[in-house]
């Protein structure tokens, strides 16, 4: 089989597997409505993850931070070195596919210490994550830690990766999912994003010009 064909046999059973998504998030639609009125209610919105699963909340914290003017809310990476401290009236969105990375975990922990909400975006709701956390979104295809990958061959029928990904393309779909459900609820149009984004842009130029100066 040429490589081409191989890259297409691959892609076809991604689609395949992504079609059983709407169903789990179907079975938490009550949750998902929390989400909602836990970030409509914040002072700030907090997105924080590490290695894949991190790649995957940059990118919901970076779509999220386009709808700050509507929303009536900062939204911050806690990544960055610029940026706000947590504080009690926030709210912090936390990705691990386990629940039970160090990183998240301390900055969860710290969360809940200043009294902001926690949303957790995990596979697990046993994790040490889910168990601090106010309110879990499960998304299936995280490593547990200590189990390995056996777990998957049980829990996701077929496995169309190599060396796992299922967790993060789950929760990359889940975060283009609730950025598009929540740009509908605020009546966010597409000409806000577009501006948003060229102010990026323009300012991003700014930092590199003056960068290299």
């Amino acid at each position: 089989m040429e490589f081409g064909d191989v890259v297409v046999k691959h892609s076809k059973a991604i689609v395949d597997f992504l079609k059983a998504f709407p169903k789990i998030l179907e079975d938490q639609k009550d949750r998902l409505k929390a989400f909602l009125e836990t970030i409509e209610k914040a002072r700030a919105i907090h997105v924080y993850g590490v290695g894949r699963s991190g790649a995957v909340a940059l990118c919901f914290a970076i779509r999220l931070k386009h709808f700050e003017k509507v929303m009536g809310c900062k939204v911050w990476w806690v990544g960055d070195e610029v940026r706000e401290r947590i504080e009690g009236s926030d709210v912090l969105i936390a990705f691990s596919g386990s629940g039970e990375t160090a990183e998240v975990l301390i900055v969860a922990e710290r969360a809940k210490d200043a009294g902001a909400k926690v949303i957790s975006i995990t596979s697990f709701e046993n994790s040490s994550l889910a168990k601090i956390s106010d309110l879990t979104i499960i998304i299936p295809g995280g490593l547990e830690k200590g189990k390995g990958w056996r777990y998957l061959e049980a829990q996701l029928k077929p496995k169309p990766f190599y060396g796992g990904g299922e967790f993060e393309l789950l929760a990359y779909v889940f975060q283009e999912a609730m950025v598009n459900a929540i740009g509908e609820h605020f009546g966010i149009t597409e000409d806000v994003v577009i501006r948003e984004h060229e102010r990026d842009s323009i300012q991003h130029g700014t930092t590199s010009k003056t960068t290299n100066l």
